[in-house]
């Protein structure tokens, strides 16, 4: 694991299939302040790490050195509720769906739940309908 946020940024960014010049339109910083972030010089100030999370670098392990789970943490209380939504929601459809399509509605539902930590039906029926 690299030891410095410098080091941690570059892997990043190398996971990410970045290049430095590329942070610009990521994060609206020149190349010679990301030498400086990578470098360890200077660090990065919150709406520059804000910047990279909108665009799937893991802040996490950026600050910590430790990787976050990936999609974060699961809620399993919630997950069987959205579960219980979507099995509602796909008994009263006209067709049956197959298991692909199924775990993406899945995922879709929790992650827009997972925001306010509750399932919306609307939500549901409308992802259904979309699916269908």
């Amino acid at each position: 694991m690299p030891e410095t946020f410098g080091a941690r940024l570059i892997a990043e960014r190398e996971r990410m299939g970045l290049a430095q010049g590329d942070m610009k339109a990521i994060a609206g910083v020149s190349r010679r302040t990301q030498f400086n972030y990578e470098q360890s010089v200077r660090l990065p100030d919150v709406s520059y790490l804000a910047a990279l999370a909108t665009h799937g670098f893991d802040i996490g392990y950026l600050v910590t050195g430790k990787r976050s789970p990936h999609g974060g943490v699961v809620n399993e209380t919630l997950l069987r509720n959205v579960f219980v939504a979507v099995e509602s929601a796909l008994s009263n459809a006209s067709h049956s769906i197959d298991v692909e399509k199924k775990s993406k509605l899945v995922a879709l539902v929790y992650q827009t739940s997972a925001e306010n930590g509750q399932v919306d039906p609307l939500v549901v029926r409308k992802a259904v309908d979309l699916i269908s």
